[in-house]
């Protein structure tokens, strides 16, 4: 089945147009942002005194968790009007688009980012967005010396929301909180981003006046910071990655829906030179986050556990507790320093918030079925995945109706019986886990490199395509038939087969799994092909089941 990473929020992906680093003596004094949206959870806001888990999702969508302040323009934070502007007057350039914030979403749509019309599953009156989904801004100021910047950076819902679905397997245009969207692609973006800043940055005087008609609200203040400070820095800092990497870093996150964390930590720790970033292939699939809290330890390879914890065996649902949230969530918090470039240090001090958003997780459920499902047959398939793949994927209540979790196995599968593609395990290797001692997070996490992986809980497991912990397969009826699996697929902006599982499409003559024709994808595809290092689409192919028994099996996921 289904093998991906269970990363927990915000997971490890590279914010986008970062590394707009201003000069050293602006540094002289630091300055913070609270994120847009986080006056939810401020006195007198519909949010202040709610329990644990509602503050969770609030910080879930808006918090920033350190990640919006002076010292993070300097790795992966970015001047966000500056960025839009320079997002818009390309777009006018190439395809002769309107100078408006429209603009700017339709290019972000491009990448995979959402606008949705409601987030379906969140809990209580639905709250402004005022940005399309995964981005957190906000204005942080100093009075001495005068200083007022926008902030922006990338937040957990650029990986962790979803589109839902119709029952034709079309995008409904609401979002889901929690599931994996495999359509953004960071590396397509901050590609795209860091050519048009480097070269609209040239032109300051233009640059700014779109500054003021697409933010006619900003103040004399920031528009003098950007004028003396951010743009000349800026511009250094980028051209001197342009020189030194060929792009904004020296690593790539995969394509859509993929993240390179890895790469993410040891560019930013220094754990390595930029000749080696540059050929790691460490990506692993954004993961569904529905049952993390059922972790012993994290990421795909369950490579981080907190100290003295079990990193394998069964945990019940009944059995998670408050220690085990928050245990939990000092290992996510290290996560924080990877995809928004905040300091190990910063990054601990957030563990207060994070534990919050695990106790938002627990309660987080996967979003029902859109389409029709032959309850027959999903009742046969219930004894065969009873019988074939619980073990390692999870015992779930009885029926077909309101089914739920009721313990995860935490299965690890070393690489001689799963045979999947090793890349992503192997990345952990000693220099990397290394890092831990030495950034102090030895409290709060213990690294182990098992030589494996970790079996996943499969719900929601119909709405998280493509399948095997790289997204190397584009649907589960490809999965269970591995003679099958294409060896080139589009994956990004596509719509679902519910008869097969996932990506919906078929092979042309040329031997490409090719969305149907007539469909136009949501964002930008990319076409992914197996035969490129940490790609592979090979292993999981040792269930012997029969065709009656795989269909019954494909129709009963459906109802997890």
């Amino acid at each position: 089945m289904r093998s991906i990473a269970r990363h927990a929020p915000a997971l490890l992906l590279l914010a986008a147009a970062s590394a707009c680093a201003l000069p050293g003596r602006f540094f002289r004094g630091y300055a913070a942002a609270n994120g847009d949206g986080m006056g939810l959870l401020e006195e007198g806001g519909p949010y202040a005194h709610a329990p644990a888990a509602l503050q969770g999702q609030v910080r879930f969508v808006f918090d920033d968790f350190g990640g919006l302040t002076t010292d993070v323009l300097r790795t992966y934070g970015f001047p966000w009007k500056l960025a839009v502007a320079s997002v818009v007057l390309d777009r006018q350039q190439r395809q002769g688009a309107p100078r408006t914030m429209e603009t700017f979403g339709r290019a972000l749509e491009e990448y995979g980012f959402l606008r949705p019309t409601r987030i379906a599953n969140w809990k209580g009156p639905q709250p402004r967005l005022t940005h399309p989904l995964g981005f957190v801004t906000g204005t942080a100021r100093r009075s001495f010396p005068p200083v007022e910047v926008e902030i922006g950076n990338l937040g957990c819902t650029a990986c962790h929301a979803a589109p839902l679905y119709g029952a034709d397997g079309r995008p409904t245009g609401e979002a889901w909180l929690g599931l994996p969207n495999a359509s953004i692609d960071v590396t397509a973006y901050a590609a795209d981003v860091f050519q048009a800043m480097r070269r609209e940055l040239l032109s300051p005087d233009t640059l700014l006046a779109v500054v003021r008609q697409l933010f006619p609200n900003v103040t004399d203040r920031e528009l003098s910071t950007l004028r003396k400070h951010v743009i000349p820095g800026a511009r250094k800092e980028l051209d001197r990655r342009a020189k030194e990497y060929g792009g904004l870093v020296p690593f790539r996150n995969g394509g859509p829906g993929l993240n390179n964390g890895a790469g993410s930590l040891l560019f930013l720790l220094g754990g390595t030179d930029a000749a080696t970033l540059r050929h790691t292939a460490s990506w692993a699939s954004a993961p569904d986050l529905t049952g993390t809290t059922l972790r012993w330890s994290l990421l795909v390879d369950g490579v981080y556990a907190p100290p003295g914890s079990p990193r394998y065996g069964p945990l019940a649902a009944d059995d998670v507790t408050e220690a085990h949230l928050d245990s939990l969530a000092g290992v996510v918090s290290l996560f924080v320093v990877g995809t928004r470039g905040v300091s190990p240090q910063r990054a601990r001090a957030a563990i207060p918030a994070v534990q919050d958003v695990m106790r938002f997780l627990d309660q987080l459920e996967p979003p029902p079925f859109p389409g029709t499902i032959d309850e027959d047959l999903a009742r046969r398939g219930a004894q065969v995945f009873e019988r074939a793949c619980a073990s390692c994927h999870g015992r779930y209540s009885s029926g077909i109706h309101h089914v739920r979790l009721l313990e995860h196995p935490n299965r690890f599968v070393a690489q001689d019986r799963m045979r999947t593609d090793s890349t992503r395990w192997a990345a952990a290797d000693s220099t990397s886990l290394a890092l831990l001692g030495k950034i102090g997070y030895g409290r709060q996490i213990e690294a182990l490199n098992g030589g494996g992986y970790v079996a996943p809980d499969l719900r929601g497991v119909w709405a998280t395509a493509p399948y095997l912990h790289n997204g190397s397969v584009p649907t589960l009826w490809h999965l269970l038939h591995p003679d099958r699996r294409p060896e080139r697929f589009y994956v990004g902006g596509h719509e679902l087969d519910y008869d097969k599982v996932g990506i919906a499409g078929s092979v042309d003559d040329d031997g490409v799994y090719r969305y149907p024709k007539g469909y136009v994808p949501w964002s930008r595809p990319m076409l992914y092909d197996t035969r490129e290092p940490g790609r592979s689409n090979k292993g999981h192919e040792f269930r012997d089941l029969t065709e009656a028994e795989k269909r019954a099996v494909l129709e009963y996921l459906k109802v997890l």
